[in-house]
């Protein structure tokens, strides 16, 4: 959390250097519990492991990068209309990414449109995977409910529906998040190569800093959406795993289903109900966090500075700067409290995350499995 408050303050800090440089069954449990670790084993489950921990500690500050980054880009334009020049390329080296090696301000040209496309592309997707997430804990409590009171004939018909329903929401959320991954991988490539560029062309220092900036700050959004994508592709690989074995080993017409499995298999999957409540419940506030701030900040910043780079008057170019410095700081401030307490709900919600759904086993009856099913 310290990193959270650090970040603020760095901001603060490292915009006012470019200011002043620019200005349980017995009998049967032993051999289940056997066969349970040797199915776990031979899928090699370490890797399937969903350990949130990472994102749940950096998201706060990764996030920002999603108002700081479209900022820093609207003041390189405003730099880069100042002058124009050309790449100095080193020998050997090969040009990937830059489109005009010829004219670092069309080079800015093409950097702003492959920004604003991947942002506002990203907020449409972020939103459909919080749309997504926002379902998934009650088709979680239909699994348990069905598990805890169905007879093994409804049981059989609608357990696998009701798998199926979570791990389609899993992997569209996947697909879906695959995209803002590669869009912003291609952004951050075209930006290291810029900055390489810059670092062997004769220029003004401060274009090469404000570069380096929103390098900075990309590489936070790109490290965002890319731990998005891997918990949700961890997830599915757990789910998967864990889910598969129990229709395996008990939910199967040639199989004889005693009631005392029903607990049995409460027990073993009640641990991957929980993780996976965990994991759509940071993953959608994370969306719904990214989705709200582009909507009240981000999406008018992409939208309505366009014209920068055609900026001919020097008072005009820091009218510009003066008052993407006054906007940057508040607007951080707004989106960080919004995080820090989507954040704090969250780790509320994770103390009694289990015992909600050990209350809901308790509380529920096969009226409310009638209820459901209608």
């Amino acid at each position: 959390m310290w990193s959270f408050f650090i970040s603020i303050i760095w901001l603060i800090v490292n915009y006012e250097r470019f200011i002043v440089a620019s200005s349980m069954i017995k009998e049967f449990s032993i051999d289940s519990m056997i066969n349970y670790e040797k199915a776990l084993v031979s899928r090699n489950t370490g890797e399937y492991k969903v350990d949130t921990g990472h994102l749940i500690d950096e998201w706060q500050d990764w996030i920002l990068a999603n108002i700081i980054s479209v900022n820093y880009l609207n003041s390189l334009m405003v730099l880069a209309s100042r002058q124009d020049f050309n790449f100095s390329i080193p020998t050997g080296y090969s040009v990937k990414y830059v489109q005009n090696i010829g004219s670092f301000r069309q080079t800015t040209a093409q950097l702003a449109t492959d920004m604003r496309s991947s942002l506002s592309s990203a907020r449409e997707d972020l939103n459909r995977v919080h749309t997504g997430m926002e379902r998934v804990p009650d088709h979680l409590k239909n699994m348990v409910l069905l598990i805890k009171h169905a007879p093994f004939d409804l049981l059989l018909m609608l357990f696998p529906d009701s798998f199926n329903n979570i791990e389609k929401l899993v992997n569209d959320s996947l697909i879906v998040l695959r995209k803002p991954e590669k869009n912003f991988e291609k952004v951050l490539n075209l930006l290291t190569e810029i900055d390489y560029l810059l670092n062997n062309t004769s220029n003004d220092i401060m274009i090469y800093l404000q570069v380096f900036d929103v390098k900075t700050q990309w590489t936070h959004l790109t490290e965002l959406v890319t731990e998005l994508a891997k918990q949700a592709e961890r997830t599915r690989e757990s789910f998967l795993l864990q889910f598969n074995w129990i229709l395996k080993e008990f939910i199967r017409p040639d199989l004889t289903f005693a009631e005392t499995h029903r607990d049995f298999i409460i027990l073993l999957l009640l641990p991957k109900i929980v993780e996976i409540d965990q994991t759509s419940d940071i993953l959608g506030i994370i969306t719904k966090t990214y989705t709200d701030i582009s909507f009240q900040f981000t999406d008018e910043q992409i939208g309505g500075y366009t014209h920068l780079l055609l900026l001919s008057k020097e008072e005009d170019r820091q009218r510009y700067l003066k008052q993407f410095q006054y906007d940057l700081v508040p607007q951080v401030v707004q989106s960080a409290r919004l995080a820090l307490n989507r954040h704090n709900e969250f780790l509320q919600r994770d103390r009694n995350r289990r015992e909600i759904y050990e209350k809901f086993l308790t509380e529920t009856s096969y009226n409310d499995l009638i209820s459901l099913i209608g």
